[in-house]
This record gives structure tokens, C-alpha cells and sequence, in this order.
């Protein structure tokens, strides 16, 4: 009969996190990815796609230099410290008399807003809804009384905007 099989080495035997395997046919975003570099090894799903931003440009329906924007202008707001915190801060600089959270915040606070005021108060909310808050260009253009199908333009604009601010060469 041989040696038991450690947790490791054993198949997944219960529910998936991901669904059931109809649903997985139909999700973009799932890569497979080998667990050992041996032929043959047990595979294992990892989502790839998290935010609206990755999945329109999983789908290239925006460029990589718009996704990259988009993807900056969350930094920015992170930076701020706008985003919920998940785990405590024990930052050694709060301590030491470094410069504080809040010193560093607000200065990136005051920079994102300069970027939403450059690029205009119609685009700054495309951006709010989209990169920052997670929601669909779709789910905007409907709550503001739009076609749902021209929020991707509205996106594109939001994004090939962010771009010219944060200096990015075109394509």
C-alpha cells in the first residue's frame, strides 16, 4: 500500500473558493500554475484579475499605458491613506520623530487632488468611480445618466488624461 501521502501531495478533495467548474469555464482572470517543477505536478488556481482596471486590460480594452495610470493614481491615493487599513501601523518612524504618517499623507492627499482638478471635474469622477473606488465605467456612466456601453470611453478618456498629467509617453 505504500507510505500515507502528506497534506501536501494530496489532490484538493473539497469545495472549490473559485466555484464550481461551470462557473470557472466561463471566469477570466484564473491562471494555472504548477506547484513543483516536475512533469506532471498537481496545479493550482490563482486569481488574476482584482479590480475593474485588470480586467478591462486582461480584455485589452484599455493599454498598458492607461491601465498603468490608472494603476498610479491608486498609489497615489494608498499614499494618502484614504484606502481602509487591514492591519495595525508599526511604522518606526511614528517613534523615532521621522515623518509622520499624517505629514506624508496629506502632502499625498493635496497631490491627488491637484491631479483630479487638472484633469477636470467630469474625468476626476470616472477616475474617483473606477481606479479608486473599484466599481465598473458601465456602473458610472448608468448613475449619471449615460449610455452604459460609451462608460469604456469615458474610462479611456479618464485614463489617456492621467497619463498626460503623470507625463507618460503615448504609444
Amino acid at each position: 500500500m505504500g507510505p500515507p501521502m502528506s497534506k501536501k501531495s494530496r489532490p484538493h478533495q473539497g469545495t472549490s473558493d473559485f466555484g464550481t467548474r461551470e462557473r470557472l469555464q466561463h471566469t477570466e482572470g484564473i491562471t494555472y500554475e504548477n506547484t513543483d517543477k516536475r512533469l506532471g505536478s498537481p496545479k493550482r488556481m490563482r486569481v488574476t484579475t482584482q479590480t475593474p482596471l485588470d480586467r478591462y486590460y486582461a480584455r485589452e480594452q484599455i493599454t498598458r499605458r492607461q491601465f498603468e495610470a490608472g494603476q498610479q493614481l491608486y498609489a497615489i491615493w494608498r499614499r494618502a491613506g484614504r484606502a481602509q487599513r487591514l492591519t495595525a501601523n508599526y511604522d518606526a518612524n511614528i517613534v523615532d520623530g521621522g515623518k509622520s504618517d499624517a505629514e506624508s499623507g496629506a502632502d499625498a492627499f493635496t497631490e491627488y487632488l491637484s491631479i483630479l482638478r487638472e484633469i477636470g471635474r467630469d474625468l476626476a469622477g470616472v477616475a474617483q468611480w473606477v481606479c479608486v473606488q473599484g466599481s465598473s465605467a458601465n456602473e458610472w456612466a448608468k448613475n449619471n445618466g449615460h449610455d452604459p456601453k460609451g462608460g469604456i470611453v469615458a474610462l479611456r478618456l479618464t485614463l489617456d488624461a492621467l497619463g498626460d498629467v503623470f507625463k507618460m509617453p503615448r504609444d
